[in-house]
């Protein structure tokens, strides 16, 4: 009987082990080359991620039948110029049901305007040579909101002939903050549209009594016309500490164009970005140029520049260089 009891067992756990499937992927990218921060000199460096940041990640699904799958990822950073990081999961940590009705996950996820910024507006892909962010970046530190969130759920509708939508909310464990952020897509053949929307509040509250709201919206679309690959973006972020305080505004509008050439590709890209509360404008130029060694293996080039002006010359910062030369390997 015991004999009996044991091979039913293990033919119970091959079977549930036949419908379930463990996964090990990541990306290896690192590029050498120069770079030059405001103000700054020129370096010679060797640094992760110029296309894609390196990782390494575990995906599990099982499929509990009807149609119902269960789910969970851990991903981690991995800095492949440091030696340091893996399945630490701070870029990712879900666990979640899909089926008919879309997916549901729980844990620390990208949001749903970033998925729009990498995905549709930003030619670059939000590369370390990406003009979007850089400008962003450059002309106003909250700008740069392009966050995971902890502690969250999201859910993601199913596709309806190419239109989609996805709800992403915090509990707000981390500085009693409220966070949610939504976006609505439609991408179908060579034609990509979406919208995003994002909002902060209570992030980095430090002093009692001053809670600070910053809302994100980005719009933009893309079209493939074969010989090239357009892409269009405008984004807002308003930020205020206190209902008695103005409201501190940055605008980027960007335009970029991918053009595919044999196993080669070459992205172009340029966006421009403008603070309501500060005199001044940045604009970022990137540059790439990309080689398919491979479905999984790419070597690239890439250049950004970017410059920040004000109206008082002496107050104006100096121009921000970087270049890079370097391989990402996807497993």
């Amino acid at each position: 009987m015991k004999k009996t009891l044991i091979t039913l067992t293990a033919l119970a756990a091959t079977a549930a082990f036949a419908q379930s499937s463990v996964t090990m992927y990541g990306v290896a990218d690192a590029y050498v080359g120069t770079q030059k921060a405001r103000g700054g000199v020129n370096q010679t460096v060797v640094n992760d991620g110029g296309l894609s940041q390196s990782r390494l990640g575990v995906s599990v699904k099982e499929d509990l039948g009807s149609g119902l799958n269960a789910f969970a990822v851990i991903e981690g950073a991995v800095a492949l110029d440091a030696g340091t990081g893996g399945l630490g999961a701070n870029r990712k940590s879900v666990v979640g049901l899909s089926g008919g009705f879309g997916t549901v996950s729980l844990g620390a996820q990208q949001t749903p305007l970033q998925d729009v910024l990498e995905g549709v507006i930003d030619a670059q892909g939000n590369s370390s040579f990406s003009a979007v962010g850089a400008a962003m970046q450059t002309n106003a530190t909250q700008a740069q909101n392009f966050i995971a969130y902890t502690d969250s759920v999201r859910y993601d509708t199913p596709n309806f002939d190419g239109f989609s939508a996805a709800l992403h909310a915090t509990a707000g464990a981390n500085n009693n903050s409220t966070r949610y952020a939504l976006n609505l897509k439609y991408e179908n053949g060579p034609l990509g549209a979406a919208l995003a929307y994002e909002s902060d509040k209570g992030l980095n509250t430090t002093t009692p009594g001053m809670t600070a709201h910053m809302k994100t919206t980005a719009l933009g679309g893309y079209y493939d016309f074969g010989v090239a690959k357009l892409h269009l973006g405008y984004g807002r972020v308003s930020t205020t500490t206190t209902p008695a305080t103005p409201i501190a505004s940055n605008r980027e509008l960007s335009v970029g164009v991918a053009v595919p050439v044999g196993a080669f590709t070459f992205v172009g890209q340029f966006a421009q970005a403008k603070a309501s509360n500060a005199p001044g404008t940045s604009r970022s130029f990137g540059l790439e140029g990309r080689y398919a060694l491979s479905k999984r293996t790419t070597a690239y080039a890439g250049y950004n520049n970017t410059r920040y002006t004000v109206n008082n010359p002496a107050a104006n910062l100096r121009n921000s260089n970087r270049f890079g030369v370097g391989m990402r390997h996807i497993f």
